[in-house]
């Protein structure tokens, strides 16, 4: 198979082949590659696309393809079209895309599309918990049958489930979760005994209003392949499948990168420059961190003027500092890098945090000390100045230290009082970086600066 379909080609043939045929062809891509492809295209070719697409091969395009690009195509396709391609989805896919569509649209497509009410009830929770992500549609069977009854029950709702069959869970008489079962053990169970004999009870499980990053961390660190939802009742309402912790954890990603340079993901993003508002929209989202950087580096600058008599006897002193800002930012933000990840993915707590501060710090002294020998060999063989060649590696040693320090308690400590520790990173930690580094340095030049000279 041709993993990389020519669209621009396959629809000049519009005019010249069936449909059904051109229909035929694309249906033996890949949705992925298609929704690649799709960006290539201009407006016009766009929307012929779709017209070309089979509703269940649309479908899966459709999913692939951003936010902005569906809101886009919504403008070029009927009520009747999005309604026929969003009833071949998942119910949580198909929530995500009308949930995309104005108001007064919405409620007309809720008014023509199957299984209204189900996705109604997706839409009412925020996009971020676990409610807005699951998917309503699961196999569950009660565990007072006996498996032969458990095994029919099963075959007949396979007939009509759309989704892929991963557990079987275990309900009470009103849909209290309170165990799971694996198709093969179904299978294997004699006939005559009931499920509960054979269900795991050691289930995990979240609550809709859960935020979404759990159900990553819980399927990500035990390696589920899925996990149930349940209420405040403890009633199985829903699932949540590694497919969809996939898109959570790049989601997730994404936003960490975003946040760590100070960036608001939904309004910053380039796709999303449509308009004078959404420009002014990022104008803002981007500011308020580059005004914090800003007043940092005035900072920074004062510290230099505060110590200028110290740059006024030695001016060759000034030159090493972008080299201690640099090496000492750089190792700070490794650290906060390391840390907000670790915090992102559940592989670091706050209550280990002591250890992981030392274990840090044991780190950067290690690091710090061979900097500090090769950084010391080249100032010395620059200016045959034995003192400062060694002053500027004391200097790095201290400042790569504190800025290792910054770089992990800061955002621990951000997650500890409630903040998204990805905040805490580039523009905070490097600006109290540069003031500190400067402020040792220069300290430390102006105690010797009469031997220096």
């Amino acid at each position: 198979m041709i993993h990389s379909p020519d669209l621009k080609n396959i629809i000049s043939q519009i005019d010249n082949t069936l449909v059904e045929e051109l229909r035929s062809v694309l249906d033996e891509y890949y949705p992925q590659d298609i929704a690649e492809e799709y960006k290539k295209l201009d407006t016009e070719e766009q929307r012929l696309l779709f017209d070309i697409l089979s509703y269940k091969q649309g479908a899966l395009v459709f999913i692939e393809l951003e936010p902005r690009e569906i809101k886009d195509l919504f403008e070029d396709l009927s009520d009747e079209k999005i309604v026929k391609f969003t009833n071949e989805l998942e119910l949580d896919d198909a929530a995500d895309i009308i949930g995309l569509l104005d108001d007064e649209r919405m409620l007309r497509i809720l008014d023509k599309i199957q299984r209204p009410f189900e996705i109604k009830e997706l839409l009412a929770f925020e996009p971020d918990t676990c409610g807005g992500i699951m998917n309503p549609d699961f196999i569950s069977v009660r565990a007072d049958l006996k498996v032969s009854a458990a095994l029919r029950f099963v075959r007949l709702k396979a007939k009509e489930f759309n989704s892929q069959i991963i557990y079987i869970y275990v309900t009470q008489k009103f849909g209290e979760l309170v165990g799971v079962i694996s198709l093969k053990n179904l299978f294997l169970a004699n006939d005559e005994q009931l499920v509960k004999d054979y269900m795991d009870t050691d289930i995990l499980s979240v609550e809709v209003s859960d935020d979404r990053e759990k159900a990553a961390e819980l399927i990500s660190k035990y390696r589920f392949l899925a996990i149930p939802v349940v209420n405040t009742t403890s009633q199985l309402v829903g699932v949540i499948a590694i497919d969809d912790v996939v898109e959570i954890l790049e989601d997730e990603t994404t936003q960490d990168i975003y946040q760590s340079s100070g960036i608001n993901l939904e309004a910053d993003t380039v796709s999303a420059f449509t308009d004078i508002r959404e420009y002014f929209t990022a104008y803002k989202a981007r500011t308020p961190w580059l005004v914090i950087t800003l007043l940092g580096q005035f900072l920074s600058a004062s510290c230099i003027v505060k110590f200028s008599d110290v740059v006024s006897a030695l001016p060759v002193a000034v030159s090493f500092m972008p080299l201690l800002s640099g090496l000492s930012g750089n190792i700070g933000n490794q650290s906060s890098t390391i840390i907000v990840r670790g915090l992102s993915t559940g592989e670091i707590n706050t209550e280990k945090s002591l250890g992981i501060l030392i274990h840090e710090l044991a780190i950067s002294l290690g690091i710090g000390f061979t900097c500090s020998l090769i950084t010391a060999a080249i100032c010395y063989s620059m200016t045959g100045n034995i003192l400062l060649a060694s002053l500027i590696a004391a200097s790095l040693v201290i400042t790569m230290f504190s800025a290792v320090f910054l770089g992990t308690v800061t955002p621990l400590t951000f997650k500890r009082i409630n903040l998204d520790p990805a905040t805490a990173s580039s523009p905070l930690i490097t600006t109290m970086i540069d003031i500190f580094s400067f402020s040792v340095y220069l300290t430390l030049i102006k105690s010797f600066v009469s031997k220096l000279i």
